[in-house]
């Protein structure tokens, strides 16, 4: 508020300023006019001398001089208005790699750091419009595409029950992955739609991460994982359907991405108020331009789309623990494996 307030009184002095000037100018244009032609006898400077006639044209032409004196000195202060409308003009015409510099006055230069930041976050925005678009068609596309063909196969073929079995069991996967698929992203846009947290409850939070590594053994157990649960009881007031999924979705990427026969360690304690979960898995880790993006829509850091997953569920995640006031942060180095971070309010104000 102290900054707004300062910059409007820099503003009216400067307009101020620039009308004194004006006035100043343009009263010691008229002035000098009635010196010369006094001096050159076109009028007289003896008292009850006949000016009415002089002061008139003189008058007129203050009035023109003043005018093309504004038209120049208003120029200038507002050539960084015209700057930043046209750049403006190109933003709205979709470019948003347009930069202005303006370096003076000290308002103009910051205005010009806030404009170049917003045309960062509007390419960003773009970018990520775009990417998102392309994901999601990709990850729609693909199983569609996949049953379209096997089911040509089947009815266009003579084909012996073994591959009719084996062509019929990837249309129910290709099935099941874009009914999960599209069960995710309405669940994505519902738990996005909310603005208030309701139906929360009290219930022990370690006994809901262990119930959610029980769910996930049939994923666990086929690559011999073991786990290292390091779990202190904690009790917290939540609504305990969203916070599930937050437990599943990192439990399971842990799983996804961990090699065989390795080891994921789990822990939970209280800390200044919050619950803080930790996992920590075994796998090829991130590099720092992938843990930028990891929490957008669609972003999968396995480009090949070789690791079954819609780059979802991590989205989903920060969402859910944005309504409990929560947050989610990652570490993890290429080579190393990742950990996820969680910290969340155990009282549910």
């Amino acid at each position: 508020m102290k900054e707004q307030a300062g910059v409007r009184v820099k503003m009216t002095l400067l307009t101020t300023g620039f009308v004194f000037i004006l006035l100043v100018l343009t009263m010691s244009a008229s002035n000098a006019i009635i010196i010369f032609a006094i001096r050159h006898g076109w009028i007289s400077a003896e008292p009850g001398a006949h000016l009415k006639p002089f002061l008139f044209q003189s008058g007129i032409i203050s009035i023109v001089i003043g005018t093309t004196i504004s038209f120049f000195i208003s120029h200038f202060p507002l050539r960084p208005l015209h700057t930043l409308i046209d750049a403006i003009h190109e933003v709205s015409a979709g470019n948003y790699d347009v930069k202005i510099h303006l370096e003076h006055p000290k308002e103009f230069q910051k205005l010009s750091e806030c404009f170049n930041q917003m045309t960062e976050e509007l390419a960003g925005i773009e970018m990520f419009r775009s990417d998102f678009i392309n994901n999601f068609s990709h990850e729609f596309k693909t199983p569609i595409v996949s049953i379209l063909g096997f089911a040509k196969l089947l009815k266009s073929q003579k084909l012996d029950a073994c591959q009719s079995r084996e062509y019929l069991d990837i249309i129910i996967e290709e099935s099941r992955r874009l009914s999960e698929l599209s069960a995710t992203v309405l669940n994505l846009s519902k738990v996005e739609s909310l603005t208030l947290l309701t139906d929360k409850t009290d219930f022990s939070l370690s006994e809901q991460i262990r119930e959610a590594i029980l769910l996930l053994e049939s994923k666990w157990s086929k690559k011999q994982i073991d786990f290292d649960i390091d779990m202190k009881e904690v009790m917290i007031r939540a609504n305990e359907p969203l916070l599930k999924q937050v437990w599943m979705n990192l439990l399971d990427n842990a799983v996804k991405f961990s090699p065989e026969k390795g080891c994921i360690a789990v822990a939970l304690h209280l800390e200044n108020g919050h619950a803080v979960f930790t996992v920590k898995d075994q796998g090829a880790g991130m590099d720092e331009t992938i843990q930028k993006y990891i929490f957008d829509k669609f972003y999968q850091g396995d480009t090949s789309h070789n690791m079954e997953g819609n780059g979802l569920g991590l989205p989903l995640v920060k969402r859910i623990l944005e309504l409990h006031k929560g947050e989610v942060a990652v570490r993890s180095r290429a080579g190393e494996g990742s950990v996820f971070v969680v910290r969340v309010l155990v009282d549910g104000k």
